[in-house]
């Protein structure tokens, strides 16, 4: 845990990963975060990717976006579990939601509702497809909001595929609830400064609209960068580019200054009449002969594994990767030096991608239990063992 957001308090009203996920980053950076859940849990407790709940994969997207904070169960509906809510808001810097508007007037939990409250209250909230327009109150998964919708997909297939691409999962969340916490921190910066609390607003489809910033640019003024001829596309060129290796792996080329890396890399590829060939010799004749550079190409990476090219490409300066396996990346040297994956009370999980001072954010407590913290939390706040208890008898507190 860092300590860049010591002392601040966040109350998280919140489900599933986009906006849990910027809890957790918080909650990592410093703050303490109280997730506020149903007494019947967050839904998202409820997702496996394995068939046993006993492996410790299960268990990941429940960790994941929840790791580091405190739970306190309560029924909002009830006015009893509203009021423990607006106790702990009067204590709270930042307000954490991603319930839509329609959701939030009903329980009287919107900006004005809990600035009453606490009127220095940074509230910030997060959506599908962003807080205005005709689908505004419309609910939205990244799926949804931030592939389909904003062209992450179509682009996707921009090179031959003939059906959309299983999705990883929470990839768009993630970036979004990161882009959230961000927002946070600048909030927070500027309370400090002036007084005055902002609302921070990210939605899934801003947080991929970011993502896809260049393409989208040149859709704007008719052309798409991706969609084009493949690996033949002169744009793409044949040294930012894949290539499969003898043993079936591939791996990518990303030359982008491809002058200055050509000559160093036919060497190494045992090829230096590449370089002087005369429809490859600089990247202005190149493009005029990408197909037959990528050709000639795709043969020199089928001669060698990709254990022989790592080998042979071992220090060289122009930027290339094998393409990974999920798998090989968690045991990647590089990851593992730099503490990109941390410990979550003896679970792993992918650290937020921010280190400070040159370190690793270290342990952080695995995710809640439901309702862990509630007795704790509400004693903190005033109330006493029978007052608890009898909220705990009405199914107010979980």
């Amino acid at each position: 845990m860092y300590d860049v957001l010591s002392g601040v308090r966040v109350v998280e009203l919140s489900t599933w990963t986009m906006v849990p996920s910027c809890g957790a980053v918080c909650a990592e950076w410093g703050a303490e975060v109280i997730k506020v859940e149903h007494p019947k849990g967050d839904p998202q407790r409820g997702i496996r990717f394995t068939p046993s709940r006993d492996e410790p994969a299960a268990m990941t997207m429940t960790h994941l976006p929840n790791r580091g904070k405190r739970s306190v169960a309560l029924d909002l509906h009830a006015e009893s579990g509203r009021e423990v809510l607006l106790r702990l808001v009067a204590s709270a810097d930042v307000f954490l939601t991603n319930f839509l508007a329609p959701a939030r007037r009903k329980l009287r939990i919107d900006v004005d509702d809990l600035r009453a409250a606490n009127p220095g209250l940074v509230y910030a909230k997060a959506t599908g497809q962003g807080p205005k327009g005709p689908e505004a109150d419309l609910g939205g998964y990244d799926i949804s909001a931030g592939w389909a919708r904003p062209s992450m997909v179509d682009q996707m297939m921009a090179f031959g595929a003939d059906e959309p691409p299983a999705m990883p999962p929470g990839m768009v969340d993630l970036q979004a609830g990161f882009n959230l916490a961000a927002g946070i921190a600048g909030a927070l910066l500027k309370r400090e400064r002036t007084g005055q609390p902002s609302v921070v607003d990210v939605s899934l489809l801003s947080a991929a609209l970011w993502m896809l910033g260049p393409n989208l640019s040149a859709a704007a003024y008719g052309s798409e960068i991706l969609h084009a001829t493949g690996r033949y596309d002169p744009a793409h060129g044949a040294l930012t580019n894949s290539y499969r290796t003898r043993d079936g792996r591939w791996l990518y080329l990303v030359f982008i200054e491809p002058d200055r890396y050509w000559h160093d890399f036919c060497r190494r590829v045992d090829r230096p009449d590449l370089a002087t060939d005369p429809r490859f010799a600089t990247a202005e004749v190149r493009a005029r002969h990408v197909r037959e550079c990528v050709e000639a190409l795709d043969a020199v990476f089928a001669s060698r594994t990709l254990e022989q090219w790592r080998a042979a490409f071992d220090g060289m300066e122009g930027p290339w990767a094998a393409v990974q396996t999920a798998a090989e990346t968690v045991r990647d040297p590089q990851v593992l030096a730099n503490d990109y994956l941390g410990d979550a009370g003896g679970f792993t999980l992918v650290s937020n991608p921010v280190q400070f001072d040159g370190r690793s954010v270290g342990e952080v407590a695995p995710a809640p239990a439901v309702g862990e913290h509630g007795d704790e939390v509400l004693a903190a706040l005033g109330y006493d063992a029978g007052e608890i208890q009898a909220m705990r008898d009405k199914g107010v507190l979980g």
